[in-house]
């Protein structure tokens, strides 16, 4: 007698031989056209086999939100690379599951909430200034890659202090440490893995000596590093100086990943519409320009808000998730197996045309008061994911954001290079896929 109702069910469609078998490359460079067609294919649920592991895609609104509603039930995090934890470490938030990540995201959230958000305006707004004085000065400019200095010495100035961090060797740790990730499961010198944890050993102990003089100190400071001090003491919520150094590691990486393909998308976008660049510059210009920027100014900022949740929505910073399946389950009659793993895509909520008027077109007024197509449905919005693992830095992103733009309004215009391939590809994070140039000019 078959006592388990769910065993009985099919498996979702789709294929478990080797996956896209002469497509491989066509897939990793066209995702979100492939992700399309399969959808448009198989439905919500596609079953395939991705470096060896069964794999469940879930895809739309309905698939999603049962996802993100089922963490800690029928689904718990998995990861994709064979040696993420040794680069990475094992407990940084990433990794974490049921009351232990309930935990560790209640203390890291501490660190970044409003009243502390306000202390760090001042910094975003002085380092944004800086970088557009330098770009100014060049004829033409590498988006991309300056934009990453630019969120790289942003993210460590606010996380730890550290100055001038694009001019230092922890880019280079970083990449090294990122090229270790999938790769042969040998530590030696000459090996990827190898060159990966001795960067990630440079990495952590300049961190750790960053952390251990701080504790001594008797005013730990305002960054992100002093509050989550601060906060431990209050709360008798102690991390040893690994683990923080592990969560400062994950809020760098991360963080700084988001930023610059936020940053980096808003530019492409809005370069295509310059009737939203028009209203943007009118908005700033109804600004009192007397009054210092804060918190209260940029809830001013109403359109810009709009502006960045449509880049957001076009070209997500966070693409999905993976989860390992811990009970089996069902969705839609289908079968989801214990010890599969599934894996949703962001874009197919926010592109979903019963949610979102004419998805493909580029509209900031569907976030107006008026539309709010954002607050149709719970989880309809998930740029930085959703549920119980939604990026703890989000009002962060938004916040960084918000005043580089505006300070970019003030100070600058821009044009990019005539005849460039303005394409962003959305998987694994949503960037240029191409090199792109532009001309920073005062005024």
């Amino acid at each position: 007698m078959n006592m388990n109702p769910v065993s009985s069910l099919p498996l979702p469609p789709g294929n478990l031989g080797l996956p896209f078998i002469g497509k491989n490359k066509i897939f990793r460079k066209n995702y979100q056209y492939s992700m399309k067609e399969i959808h448009q294919k198989y439905g919500s649920l596609y079953k395939t086999r991705i470096l060896g592991k069964k794999f469940i895609y879930f895809q739309g609104y309905e698939a999603v939100k049962f996802v993100l509603t089922n963490e800690n039930k029928y689904f718990a995090p998995c990861y994709i690379f064979k040696n993420s934890q040794r680069i990475f470490g094992q407990t940084d938030i990433t990794w974490l599951a049921g009351q232990e990540h309930r935990d560790r995201q209640k203390l890291l959230t501490k660190t970044l909430k409003n009243k502390v958000l306000d202390n760090y305006i001042h910094t975003i707004h002085n380092l944004s200034n800086s970088y557009f004085l330098k770009w100014i000065k060049s004829d033409f400019v590498d988006l991309y890659f300056e934009i990453n200095n630019y969120t790289l010495d942003l993210v460590l100035k606010l996380l730890l202090g550290i100055d001038s961090a694009s001019e230092s060797e922890i880019d280079n740790y970083l990449k090294e440490m990122r090229s270790g990730l999938n790769t042969i499961p040998l530590a030696f010198p000459w090996t990827k893995l190898g060159r990966g944890l001795k960067s990630k050993d440079k990495l952590f102990n300049q961190f750790e000596q960053i952390i251990v003089k701080r504790q001594k100190e008797s005013d730990f400071g305002s960054d992100v590093l002093g509050i989550l001090l601060t906060v431990q003491e209050e709360i008798d919520s102690k991390l040893t100086v690994r683990e923080i150094a592990e969560q400062m590691v994950n809020l760098l990486s991360l963080g700084r990943k988001e930023l610059s393909s936020a940053l980096s998308s808003f530019l492409i976008l809005t370069s295509e519409h310059l009737d939203v660049l028009k209203s943007l510059q009118i908005e700033q210009e109804k600004l009192d320009s007397s009054e210092p920027l804060s918190l209260a100014k940029l809830k001013k900022m109403v359109y810009l808000e709009q502006v960045i949740k449509e880049v957001l929505r076009l070209a997500p910073p966070v693409s999905g998730g993976l989860r390992e399946v811990i009970q089996d389950c069902s969705f839609q009659g289908f079968r989801i197996p214990k010890g599969w793993n599934v894996t949703y895509q962001v874009s197919s909520v926010l592109e979903d045309p019963e949610i979102y008027k004419e998805p493909e077109i580029f509209n900031p007024e569907r976030f107006n008061a008026a539309n709010a197509e954002d607050k149709k449905k719970p989880l309809c919005y998930i740029p930085f994911g959703g549920g119980a693992r939604e990026c703890i830095g989000k009002e962060f992103a938004y916040l960084v954001i918000k005043i580089f733009i505006s300070t970019l309004l003030d100070n600058c215009s821009w044009k990019f290079k005539e005849n460039q391939d303005l394409t962003i590809n959305k998987f694994p994070v949503a960037r240029p896929a191409n090199k792109i140039e532009v001309c920073f000019t005062n005024g």
